[in-house]
């Protein structure tokens, strides 16, 4: 058993409430009221882990803020995870700080950008997740506070403060310039792979490298998303088709790089099998589907990543650098052609295990 105390900072409240209205005073919230993260609960979030409350989980360096295990655990309390969850949070919370994730781009940015994650393997039936109807939406305890106490952690530990425009009341700096913002900041895009009704479509943990018994999340930023009505369209060629031409007219063609996110529901998921696809398959064609000379797309009137003229040539362009750069992850209901597809905002595309 540890012999090592709790660091942050303990306080005495008469009442439940008066916890949550504190919180509020102090500014330690998203907008919405906050489990009251008291020792007994942090200390069983840390067990579940295995991890003592000094343990380093990253560092942010724009802002030379170092992440423990003990502040990941308050925040998670906040958001109203239950201690099980807590691998997977820090899970998320690893990735993000990679420097290779480019946190002070959605932390800091005018733009409405979100953390998205992707989780995969046995852990999701464990927990209890939603890969099924509305798993973008709320109503899954696990999928929406894993996600808020990601959210948390970017406000309570790293400073990503919003407000631009306004002063804090507290006198602290306003970090997160959003303009705009997006409700997808609330608990980031929380998306749990449907593995089970598809197997011949790999998951995205597999595809990533890793075995199908093992739990793993993929962690990226997007700017938002796209929802796209394919109810139409019979054949896995169509359906790609179809979503290339969303792709080519959001005006994110690129010469190399980037990265996109596609969530294909049942509805549309049956006819990829039907027609004995791999989700490699569809990668490619999707790819293949929104190449595109610079010059052809200012010529037709589609827009050009850039802006206009100054950008027109011969140079190929397509909604990312490589066909491997395309994420397709099976979720949602079983009814409803409604695909969703999500841009990148700064940074890479990074799969850890999660360690339960």
């Amino acid at each position: 058993m540890t012999t090592k105390a709790l660091q942050s900072a303990q306080f005495e409240v008469d009442s439940v409430h008066d916890a949550i209205e504190f919180y509020y005073e102090k500014g330690w919230t998203d907008g919405l009221p906050v489990v009251p993260p008291t020792e007994e609960k942090v200390w069983a979030f840390l067990d579940a882990a295995g991890l003592e409350p000094d343990a380093v989980i990253g560092s942010y360096e724009t802002r030379k803020r170092v992440v423990t295990a003990e502040k990941v655990a308050i925040n998670s309390v906040m958001a109203g995870c239950l201690p099980e969850y807590f691998p997977v949070v820090l899970a998320i919370m690893e990735p993000i700080l990679d420097p290779r994730f480019n946190l002070h781009v959605p932390n800091s940015t005018t733009g409405g950008a979100a953390i998205g994650f992707i989780v995969n393997g046995p852990i999701r039936d464990r927990l209890g997740m939603n890969y099924r109807g509305n798993v973008l939406g709320p109503g899954n305890r696990a999928n929406s506070t894993i996600g808020r106490a990601v959210r948390l952690c970017q406000i309570n530990i790293l400073g990503s403060l919003a407000g631009a425009g306004t002063e804090d009341p507290l006198g602290r700096p306003v970090f997160d310039r959003a303009t705009v913002g997006q409700p997808g900041k609330y608990a980031g895009y929380h998306i749990v792979e449907n593995e089970d009704d598809y197997p011949t479509l790999l998951p995205v943990h597999v595809e990533r490298g890793f075995s199908r018994d093992q739990s793993a999340v993929t962690v990226f930023s997007t700017g938002g998303h796209v929802q796209i009505s394919a109810h139409s369209e019979g054949s896995a060629q169509k359906i790609a088709d179809t979503v290339a031409r969303h792709l080519v007219g959001s005006g994110r063609l690129v010469a190399s790089g980037g990265y996109c996110v596609i969530v294909i529901p049942a509805e549309n998921a049956g006819y990829l099998v039907k027609d004995g696809w791999s989700k490699a398959d569809f990668r490619q064609a999707v790819h293949e589907g929104t190449r595109r000379t610079a010059e052809s797309l200012a010529a037709q009137g589609w827009p050009v990543r850039g802006g206009g003229s100054s950008d027109a040539g011969e140079r190929m362009l397509a909604v990312t650098g490589s066909a491997d750069d395309i994420y397709v992850v099976t979720a949602g209901g079983p009814a409803g052609g409604f695909i969703h597809y999500m841009l990148p905002y700064g940074g890479s595309v990074i799969t850890c295990e999660i360690r339960s």
